[in-house]
């Protein structure tokens, strides 16, 4: 299959004519979807539907961020009242099963992918702890179950994304903590980060299909970049070190922490060391000038076995949802 290397959003409940260029640019490796997006099983379908019809794509992914808890994004009749990772995570290894269950029982009728499970730990964090997003503060109790998670969600038949390497969870202070509005700086050693944060990704590395940095910057590892844009980060340490074969997809591009350049320039710089790169929550046409003038915008094979791994969960139902899409337009 032909894949790009951007995961873009579109604006509403329906997909508008002025995006089907979006979704069908050959830059474009899926659609991320957010509450906007949704308001009942029945128009989610038709939306799913529409998008895998009109990308003229034999497949494109579809990604929500299904977590549970406060990142909930479909709720509501059809959709399980998933808990969130702190109350998960003291519930222990049956409650994980039982919630992966509901959550890709879910997401199977639309072949939905979500990205999913969080790695960080209970350290604080205003957008990891002050949501309840961890599933422990003890890294090695985090770390076996967040690798229960993996495990479950492979058995429902579901791929894993592991977020946010190499860990987001600590706290840097009042309005420091969340990359999504400003550039979190954490100042422990790596030695540090080893022994807590990143236990978790490295118990579960080697089963996950996808792993998602942090847009954080960590500079007694790296002082110029965040983790996202890293080469130390995301080669030398999660390729080379931990051994990850699978997919490296960026964290949203206009998040803060992604830094101040234009789109084009954090789109290009993110996909030297990512596989794919999130640009989402975007104008429209800011979005499709930068897919029209990436350098680098399509998979190679080796990438592009990788992507076929981690979306090959949901993708009969897609399949199935553009046949009846297509029945009905024509």
């Amino acid at each position: 299959m032909h894949y790009g290397r951007c995961i873009v959003s579109i604006d509403s409940t329906t997909l508008h004519p002025a995006e089907h260029a979006l979704i069908a640019h050959p830059h474009t490796a899926a659609v991320l979807l957010f509450s906007r997006n949704f308001t009942s099983p029945s128009q989610l379908s038709e939306l799913v539907a529409a998008i895998v019809y009109h990308s003229g794509k034999a497949d494109l992914p579809i990604f929500v961020d299904q977590e549970g808890g406060q990142i909930q994004r479909f709720q509501g009749p059809g959709f399980h009242d998933l808990c969130d990772f702190r109350t998960l995570g003291q519930a222990g290894l049956p409650a994980i099963d039982a919630q992966v269950k509901a959550l890709t029982n879910d997401l199977a009728p639309f072949g939905l992918i979500s990205l999913t499970p969080v790695a960080d730990l209970d350290a604080g964090n205003a957008v990891i702890s002050g949501k309840d997003r961890s599933l422990s503060a003890d890294p090695q109790r985090c770390a076996e179950l967040v690798s229960a998670y993996v495990t479950a969600l492979h058995r429902h038949g579901h791929s894993a994304t592991l977020k946010h390497f190499p860990g987001h969870g600590q706290s840097y202070g009042v309005n420091q903590d969340d990359s999504h509005d400003c550039k979190p700086v954490d100042p422990r050693s790596l030695e540090a980060i080893q022994t807590t944060d990143l236990r978790p990704f490295i118990a579960a590395a080697q089963q996950a299909e996808a792993i998602m940095p942090a847009h954080i910057v960590y500079p007694q590892v790296d002082p110029d970049y965040p983790a996202g844009f890293s080469s130390i980060w995301l080669q030398t340490i999660l390729r080379e070190q931990l051994g990850f074969q699978g997919i490296i997809v960026s964290d949203c591009l206009s998040m803060a922490g992604a830094g101040e350049g234009s789109l084009l320039n954090k789109a290009t710089q993110a996909l030297e060391h990512n596989d794919v790169a999130i640009m989402s929550n975007l104008p429209l046409q800011d979005t499709l000038a930068v897919l029209d003038a990436l350098p680098i915008g399509i998979l190679n094979d080796t990438q592009a076995a990788a992507f076929s791994r981690w979306t090959e969960c949901g993708r009969a139902q897609r399949a199935t949802l553009r046949a009846s899409y297509h029945a009905t337009a024509t």
